[in-house]
């Protein structure tokens, strides 16, 4: 009787304990000297960072185990194409060109549920063929369709596993 108001008991416990799930945490680290921080030029932009985070956390929720997590440490953001100031026409366009694709240098540890690592690298993620994408990724709601398919390869081919 005693085993199994024990078994019982522990049943109970593991249907009422949070369930481990992944967590992917970003820190962007001094945003305001990255290269490129989103709207208005080369300034920092907080809502460019808060998609990139919101992208990130997405894909790993996608792809990693339960228990596992992913630090990212973003140290540079170059956004694809340019402002050209020459092209100002009361408001702010950027121009894309076969030579302004977009890049992020980060750095990352990921850890399995017992803390184990299972990787760890400093990156700098770009896109140099970004202009080929334009049909299948060009979406006028997006503001950063390059950089998120570009972000969904590498995380792809990093983190995802069959």
């Amino acid at each position: 009787m005693r085993a199994r108001s024990l078994v019982a008991t522990l049943g109970l416990f593991a249907v009422l304990a949070p369930a481990a799930h992944s967590e992917v945490t970003v820190v962007f680290v001094e945003p305001q000297h990255y290269t490129d921080g989103g709207e208005g030029g080369y300034r920092y932009d907080r809502s460019t960072l808060n998609t990139l985070e919101r992208h990130l956390k997405t894909l790993g929720g996608r792809c990693l185990k339960e228990g596992e997590t992913l630090v990212l440490r973003v140290l540079d953001v170059d956004l694809a194409g340019r402002y050209e100031w020459w092209r100002r026409a009361g408001y702010d366009v950027r121009v894309m060109r076969d030579i302004t694709w977009p890049r992020l240098d980060l750095e990352y540890v990921w850890r399995d549920a017992s803390g184990r690592v299972l990787g760890q690298a400093r990156e700098r993620v770009s896109d140099m063929s970004y202009l080929w994408r334009s049909p299948y990724v060009r979406n006028d709601l997006d503001p950063l369709p390059y950089e998120k398919a570009m972000l969904r390869d590498w995380f792809d081919r990093r983190f995802c596993r069959g």
